[in-house]
């Protein structure tokens, strides 16, 4: 059996590549059948995403695929030039393949380090192939062990706490701010990309209600649009900033556009209610000495990617407990992959053995009876396949016992059932090459 992984990330392959190479949804299951009429009798999985497009194979060393065809496959079938992707292509090989596999789920080959999406597409890249009957016994084993150790790498390290982009954080620290959203207002001040994504994020969190004031009223009505909320005229920021509990201000002023002592009045109009101000612009938009107020809470950009690093340097911390963790879940998945081939192995040989002398005293028995009717024929046959089943019932037990403390095909009960059924040793080549 031999394992291999070849694909293109955001560190080989510009966006541009990473596209032409993807297997979107509709394209997932034609990718897969034509993999299976490729390369027949062996396994595939496809992970397919925005920073990373990878086909994971697995099969007998005589029907494998090879690098190159493989890389001819996926030119051929995306209808591109060999030499387009080429230079891009990233392979790994045997062990090697559940390693990364493993580093993959744990996110730790990720753009953004800690990210949790990429273990959902693993799972669904998975089960994608399990639909299509791509996946069969080596990649149930392997795909399924990746998904607990992805899972594992994260409660032990904590990976993925804290996030890592100013708009996220800003939402952690709305939620530090406030248990609930229902009955809260969220102001946007300013239409810009920041502001729009940091309410992307904020939005998840169900807010009763959201504002937008812009100066232009044509972008500030798109926003609002968007994300189901209300466009407010500039000269209304007072009442805004008034109504709002969460306020997002991204504008591009040369100066601020709330002073101190215009924040004094609207927290005056707001009853002193607590409120939370992300102020992101540059310069800023909120003279920093609002922050001081009673029940005010103001962050400005510098403080929010203070934040995001950080949470950075606090995953980077775990980066090598997790690559710890992942040596040694690789190393215990690739060894019982190894010993799942060794029993397969052995399994076939003595199933083998066994039909071949059934065969053969049959063949002998109705020879020498030939007075036997076809149902007396077939009811003798059908107790000689009940015979042998039970009497090899114990022997394949042992070996799959056997093989699961294994570390390679020498185990005594192993060795020792290739004896007594009179089977030859495995040929060099047929098992899964151990990678020192």
């Amino acid at each position: 059996m031999r394992l291999l992984a070849l694909g293109v990330d955001h560190r080989s392959a510009p966006a541009t590549v990473r596209e032409a190479l993807a297997f979107g949804d509709s394209r997932l299951g034609e990718g897969l059948d034509a993999l299976g009429r490729a390369f027949p009798g062996n396994e595939f999985v496809v992970l397919s995403t925005c920073n990373r497009v990878e086909v994971y194979a697995a099969g007998p060393a005589e029907a494998a695929p090879e690098v190159e065809a493989l890389s001819e496959f996926l030119s051929d079938f995306h209808g591109l030039r060999p030499d387009l992707i080429s230079g891009h292509l990233v392979s790994y090989h045997d062990e090697a393949v559940v390693g990364h596999l493993f580093r993959v789920a744990a996110s730790l080959e990720s753009l953004v380090l800690g990210e949790g999406q990429i273990l959902g597409q693993v799972r669904e890249a998975y089960r994608a192939a399990v639909d299509a009957g791509a996946a069969g016994p080596a990649f149930h084993a392997v795909f399924q062990n990746a998904l607990r150790v992805g899972k594992l790498v994260r409660e032990k390290t904590g990976m993925d706490q804290g996030k890592l982009s100013v708009a996220s954080v800003a939402v952690d620290l709305a939620r530090e701010v406030f248990d609930n959203f229902a009955d809260k207002t969220v102001l946007v001040v300013g239409a810009g990309k920041m502001g729009d994504l940091t309410l992307q994020h904020l939005k998840n969190l169900n807010p009763g209600r959201i504002l937008v004031v812009n100066r232009n009223p044509e972008r500030a009505r798109a926003v609002a649009e968007r994300w189901s909320g209300q466009a407010v005229p500039f000269e209304r920021l007072g009442q805004a900033l008034v109504d709002a509990d969460v306020v997002i201000s991204t504008t591009a002023a040369a100066e601020p556009i709330v002073t101190f002592d215009e924040y004094v009045r609207v927290q005056r109009a707001r009853r002193n209610r607590l409120a939370l101000i992300l102020d992101i612009a540059i310069p800023r938009d909120f003279d920093p000495r609002i922050g001081d107020l009673d029940q005010v809470t103001l962050y400005n950009v510098d403080d929010l990617r203070a934040q995001a690093e950080q949470n950075l340097m606090r995953r980077r911390k775990g980066v090598d407990p997790a690559l710890l963790i992942i040596e040694r879940e690789t190393a215990a998945c690739y060894t019982a992959l190894r010993r799942q081939q060794d029993a397969g192995a052995l399994l076939r040989q003595l199933g083998d053995r066994a039909d071949q002398i059934r065969r053969r005293e049959l063949d002998h028995l109705f020879n020498t009876l030939p007075q036997l009717s076809e149902p007396e024929r077939e009811a003798i046959a059908h107790m000689a396949a009940r015979l042998q089943n039970q009497f090899l019932h114990h022997p394949r037990a042992a070996v799959r016992s056997a093989a699961a403390e294994a570390a390679d095909a020498s185990h005594p009960i192993l060795t020792a059932v290739r004896h007594l059924f009179g089977l030859a040793d495995p040929p060099a080549g047929t098992g899964l090459k151990k990678i020192t």
